[in-house]
């Protein structure tokens, strides 16, 4: 950790911390603390051009999900999307074929990496509906830092609290001395720091746009680091909630993780240069920057669907094909992996039936067959993965 530079960082201090290590025994060394969120900012203009076409953005963004027929055809893409990708930003990586097999009923292995992006899509699903009364807080998250981690094989310590032990980020298995940073030390000063960043994000300050103030809020939280596990993945679920809590968007079609994993050094040089500079500028244009380019990958994508899904009913009513068959095409938006059993429990219909509705879609070319076997097969919506993929 660079302690000269931080040392006189404008926006927070070093804190001199001791502790033990089981690899590499006791240690005194220091953490840094950063002060809490300012009420204002002064920024360049070029950093408020970004904030407004940022803000623009992510308006665009509502307006298209107000004008779909369903807005599955952006939630629920964008979920795996921000699923796969913060997850993989944590290091946990798993294909996306992979986790749509497992929203099947009939799965039974499922792989840790499956198992702990599973997680996060509940998580996600579950705060997305409780920011709609609530305020974000201290307590919710660790709520669902629990449910993140709650079926995991390897579980972080101190599950569902604030983290009780120093943390540090850089190498494995390499002495603190040799990290890159050392977030706020556990105990009184962390808990004051959260709180303090608790008060922040849900204050009006009306005169900050929505998109600046999430940006500032995911800085602090980074840095503070509250959990021992799960602070990526919860810190950037936290720009989406408070975008939601705002009301510039009234349904959760951004994701902002791809960008992230795409630039990750990037990413991460940023939210350091912050604490070493205290200049908000270079951090605030990338997130925009982050904003702009995903909610403008997102649009099309849900144009994508619209249009596939319209042509496929074309040829559905072309071909006087009716019943559940229509059900299963529009459900493909969701869940785009099926099978012949999944499907007959699913609408409830018999198992020749089921077989004659997948039968008919992978004779238009919706549906294909995944698994080269003549039994136990799967059958995918491919256009639907791979527009996923491209969000």
């Amino acid at each position: 950790m660079d302690l000269d530079r931080l040392g006189r960082s404008p926006v927070g201090q070093l804190v001199p911390i001791q502790d033990q290590d089981a690899r590499h025994g006791q240690f005194a060394y220091f953490a840094f603390l950063a002060d809490p969120l300012p009420d204002d900012v002064d920024l360049q203009s070029s950093t408020w051009t970004a904030v407004a076409e940022a803000s623009t953005a992510v308006g665009k963004l509502d307006v298209a999900c107000s004008q779909l027929p369903d807005p599955r055809l952006l939630i629920r893409p964008a979920l795996w999307r921000e699923a796969l990708d913060t997850s993989a930003l944590e290091g946990t990586v798993a294909p996306l074929r992979e986790l749509l097999e497992a929203q099947l009923p009939g799965a039974q292995f499922l792989s840790p990496e499956t198992i702990e992006i599973r997680a996060y899509q509940r998580v996600a699903t579950q705060a997305f509906e409780t920011v709609r009364d609530r305020p974000i807080s201290i307590s919710l998250l660790c709520e669902w830092q629990h449910e993140l981690f709650k079926d995991a094989s390897d579980q972080p310590r101190d599950l569902g609290t604030l983290r009780r032990d120093p943390v540090w980020i850089g190498p494995r298995d390499r002495p603190i001395q040799e990290s890159r940073f050392v977030p706020a030390p556990p105990g009184d000063r962390l808990r004051g720091g959260l709180d303090a960043w608790e008060r922040w994000i849900n204050a009006d300050h009306a005169h900050l746009a929505p998109v600046l103030r999430a940006a500032l809020a995911h800085y602090q939280f980074e840095t503070l680091h509250p959990f021992g596990d799960g602070n990526g993945r919860l810190g950037r679920l936290v720009v989406l909630l408070q975008l939601l809590r705002a009301g510039v968007l009234r349904e959760p079609a951004m994701t902002i993780s791809p960008w992230f994993l795409e630039h990750r050094n990037e990413y991460q040089d940023q939210l350091l240069a912050v604490s070493t500079t205290g200049d908000w500028n270079p951090w605030v244009r990338f997130f925009c920057q982050a904003v702009i380019e995903q909610c403008g990958s997102v649009i099309p994508a849900a144009q994508s669907l619209v249009t596939w899904l319209s042509e496929s009913r074309d040829q559905l009513h072309e071909r006087r094909w009716s019943g559940a068959i229509h059900k299963l095409l529009q459900d493909l938006i969701e869940w785009p992996v099926t099978s012949i059993a999944d499907t007959a429990a699913r609408y409830d219909v018999t198992v020749m039936n089921a077989t004659r509705m997948v039968n008919h879609l992978v004779e238009i070319g919706v549906l294909h067959e995944m698994t080269g076997k003549s039994y136990n097969r799967l059958f995918g919506a491919q256009f639907v993965m791979d527009t996923v993929d491209a969000i």
